[in-house]
């Protein structure tokens, strides 16, 4: 019986491996730092108020604007009043601005919010571009193993990928000829 030697495993090369890594982290790189490199804040939209306009799971982009360029038909965030009961950021559009309040209404919803937005700060964040779906992780009903799962095991697998590499790299040509062992006959 003789047993033949596996055939050379396809190496990767150093580019290949680069491009990978960078086709994966870049893009999540970029989402988190570019935002703030631009002076803007990033949230994830956690309601289906605005659907139609901006969906639930969607990662919204926002400046900080002076409150005198806010206008009619804007979407800004903001924290609502002590008068509405409960607490939180609220993604809406302004309604109407009149004095020193503005009224704000989801895209989804019939009415208008049954609390005015006073405009005592002197900025407010407006919205300048949203994202659907990024964010949906964060609001996915998933528990902490999933997470687990999502995040760790990949990163487990491609730094194991890259270890095997770096290893394969590092043997020479001649220790390689010594592990593959002559065929018994």
């Amino acid at each position: 019986m003789e047993i033949a030697p596996a055939p050379p495993r396809r190496r990767t090369s150093p580019r290949a491996r680069m491009l990978l890594v960078l086709g994966i982290f870049g893009p999540v790189t970029l989402l988190a730092l570019l935002p703030t490199v631009l002076g803007l804040q990033r949230y994830v939209v956690t309601s289906d108020s605005m659907s139609g306009g901006i969906e639930r799971g969607s990662v919204v982009f926002e400046r900080r604007v002076p409150v005198g360029d806010l206008r009619v038909g804007d979407v800004i965030t903001y924290e609502r009043p002590s008068s509405a009961g409960s607490d939180g950021l609220v993604t809406h559009r302004i309604e109407w601005i009149e004095g020193a309040y503005l009224q704000t209404r989801g895209d989804a919803e019939p009415g208008p919010d049954p609390w005015l937005v006073p405009l005592g700060q002197p900025t407010m964040s407006r919205v300048v571009l949203s994202i659907p779906y990024v964010g949906y992780p964060f609001v996915a009903p998933i528990g902490q193993s999933v997470w687990l799962l999502v995040l760790v095991v990949p990163g487990a697998l491609l730094g194991s990928l890259l270890v095997q590499d770096a290893r394969r790299s590092r043997a020479s040509p001649a220790r390689m000829s010594h592990r593959v062992g002559t065929s018994a006959r």
